[in-house]
């Protein structure tokens, strides 16, 4: 797992680097709302200092990211370097509209399989995707989370995924697109990491 140093600034927001500005706004708004000084998802996590130094690479990559000139110079700086993790065969489509009036999938209070409060691991979070009718594709349309990664999500593949740092942002998008509660889902996905740490 990379330190957030060793990250871009697409990284670290979790975006393209084709991302327009409106993209680039939402995943600062997101990501600055996972590490905001009184989170309950993270404050036990990181100390002071770390989430200090987390919240100003955040405040630093949203400002060269919407900067024109300071994109462009970033880019060209790193270009070989953003070549290689977003190969242009992986940028996303444009999601297709919903037909009115058509129900694309079942919301979550429909689902009729046990899901309870959970624990919400990879297993549990790919069949209320599944019941839901919901493919991976659409949920990283929605999320803008690349498909490996919801791939390796769901198949709890713990020395493959990202960072935690990034990995907590990635948890929240998934479960707030399944419409689970994404404090939960971040605690028990975690959690489950824990043993497996151990061994």
């Amino acid at each position: 797992m990379k330190r957030i140093e060793e990250q871009t600034y697409y990284e670290i927001l979790e975006i393209s680097p084709d991302a327009t500005d409106r993209e680039i706004q939402q995943a600062y708004e997101r990501i600055k709302e996972t590490f905001q000084d009184d989170s309950v998802a993270v404050y036990s996590l990181f100390s002071e200092k770390d989430m200090k130094k987390i919240q100003a690479v955040i405040e630093e990559a949203y400002r060269v990211l919407m900067d024109e000139t300071l994109r462009k110079d970033y880019d060209q700086a790193h270009l070989s370097s953003l070549a290689l993790r977003w190969p242009k065969s992986e940028k996303l489509p444009e999601a297709p509209e919903a037909p009115v009036g058509k129900k694309t999938y079942l919301p979550f209070s429909e689902i009729s399989i046990d899901v309870g409060q959970g624990p919400y691991q990879g297993k549990m979070l790919r069949q209320i995707r599944e019941k839901m009718g919901l493919d991976l594709k659409t949920i990283s349309l929605e999320t803008k989370i690349s498909l490996k990664v919801l791939e390796l999500i769901e198949e709890e593949a713990l020395d493959r995924l990202p960072a935690q740092v990034y990995l907590k942002g990635f948890l929240r998008g998934y479960a707030q697109c399944l419409g689970l509660d994404p404090k939960k889902v971040i605690e028990d996905y975690l959690s489950s990491m824990e043993p497996a740490k151990k061994k």
